[in-house]
């Protein structure tokens, strides 16, 4: 009986000690994750204020008054960009194609180049 006793003690002991281990387990992991959690917070957290440094400099606001409001410095001169394609233009196809021509005088294919005739 008491080899019993001592059998549903120590069979009880190891019991507890793997359920304590296995919950031991839970937890490590799910601190792990939380701190993965936090780590990637933090990386959003200073993008943020990397962002927020950038948007309080004067060049961004200066950047942003010149595109949105077309302000300009005085003597800064403004290039504007048109992405329209004129029917005047020819296609690089032809511009090559007439350009590479050996039988053709170098000055007609300059004329061609900046006067298209």
């Amino acid at each position: 009986m008491q080899l019993l006793a001592i059998f549903v003690a120590i069979f009880w002991l190891l019991y507890s000690l793997g359920s304590f281990l296995h919950e031991s387990q839970k937890i490590r992991r799910e601190i792990e994750k939380i701190q993965t959690e936090n780590e990637l917070r933090r990386l959003g957290i200073r993008e943020k204020k990397q962002r927020l440094e950038y948007l309080k400099t004067s060049e961004r606001i200066d950047k942003e008054a010149k595109m949105q409001m077309g302000r300009k410095q005085p003597g800064e001169k403004v290039l504007v960009l048109i992405e329209e394609k004129l029917k005047i233009l020819p296609t690089e196809k032809k511009k090559k194609s007439r350009i590479i021509q050996p039988e053709i005088p170098i000055w007609e294919k300059w004329k061609w180049v900046f006067f298209h005739e």
